[in-house]
């Protein structure tokens, strides 16, 4: 390895790293202001990168990030892909340029507690669980089973009540943003599914919307076209007749049901909440509203799934599910009057 003189002063060397698909060789290039930092510099990689091919556990873990990106490949959506990028860059930023077989639990769990209180235990979750699936995959001798991360907070929504949610939708009926509120609240749809739903997705004639496209950010934070969450997530259901109707009045100027941005629309269901003397609930919020107004209709399990397209009970009950304030009250109530009565008798 040579480094070459380029017209401005520097030096440069590239090394052959290997081909991409098509065959065409991948080469990795350095510079540096002498010949001996450029030769170094290549050197050091080339080192690197022979050892990582003989043992996949000496990548660091930022270097493991990438290949697990590069071996997931077209599995991944582009919002996963995103979200992964945004872990490598901003977590963890004591372990993210250490060895994978250098990792222990005690580092680790080091690094998690730094971020403690800083970020949410659903972000520290989603961090943990890309290092885990890394490691589990380019150094499966590395367990990492005894970090532990802080208890989820509770889901905001849960103080409202019955009644607070009937405000709310009597709100949002008369508001200039009812279609995509009501599609949110009363069809439990995700903010990435109001975006992609078109015209041709609406059946005026049976009442039913179909779902099977979700747009989302990709690393460029453009805005793309994809396929449902998951497989259960593309579904159709039928929508109440108000919504049918308010659907069937739109001029249509667009493809799209929904022409305003998905920002646009939680700023407005914040300004709802606050004229309307309600508790702040977000966008996404409205489709925990609806899966918990089915818990409170007695829906059975099978159809909440099947119309809120989630693939298990497990996540509905535990993530999206929450009893209403006031209804939990009169339960209360009830069962306190039957021992209170017991002991009467």
């Amino acid at each position: 390895m040579k480094a070459k003189k380029l017209p401005s002063g520097s030096w440069n060397v590239q090394v052959f790293v290997g081909v991409d698909q098509n065959g065409k060789k991948i080469r990795k290039s350095f510079t540096a202001p002498t010949k001996k930092e450029a030769e170094y510099q290549a050197a050091s990689f080339k080192a690197h990168h022979q050892e990582i091919t003989r043992d996949s556990s000496s990548m660091t873990l930022s270097e493991g990030i990438d290949k697990y990106i590069e071996f997931k490949g077209g599995t991944l959506s582009p919002s996963t892909i995103r979200g992964y990028r945004y872990i490598q860059k901003k977590a963890f930023p004591s372990i993210i340029n250490i060895k994978l077989n250098k990792l222990t639990s005690h580092k680790v769990q080091s690094a998690v507690n730094a971020e403690i209180g800083i970020k949410t235990a659903k972000t520290l979750k989603n961090e943990l669980g890309l290092v885990k699936s890394v490691v589990k995959m380019y150094a499966p001798s590395v367990s990492l089973e005894s970090v532990t991360l802080p208890q989820e907070e509770k889901f905001e929504a849960q103080e409202l009540t019955l009644q607070e949610v009937i405000m709310l939708l009597r709100a949002i009926v008369k508001d200039d943003f009812a279609i995509p509120l009501l599609l949110a609240i009363c069809g439990g749809l995700r903010a990435s599914e109001l975006s992609a739903l078109k015209w041709c997705d609406f059946n005026p004639q049976s009442g039913t919307v179909a779902i099977h496209k979700a747009i989302v950010r990709d690393i460029d934070n453009n805005m793309v076209m994809k396929s449902t969450k998951t497989k259960n997530s593309t579904r159709h259901f039928d929508i109440p007749q108000f919504l049918v109707d308010k659907l069937s009045a739109i001029e249509r100027t667009s493809d799209n049901i929904v022409t305003v941005s998905q920002s646009a629309i939680r700023e407005h269901l914040t300004k709802i909440c606050k004229n309307n003397d309600l508790p702040h609930v977000r966008l996404h919020d409205l489709r925990h509203i609806n899966a918990s107004i089915m818990l409170y209709l007695g829906i059975p399990t099978k159809y909440a799934l099947e119309r809120g397209g989630w693939d298990d009970i497990k996540t509905m009950d535990k993530i999206y599910q929450f009893t209403f304030k006031d209804e939990k009250k009169m339960i209360d109530d009830k069962i306190n009057s039957f021992f209170t009565q017991a002991l009467e008798e």
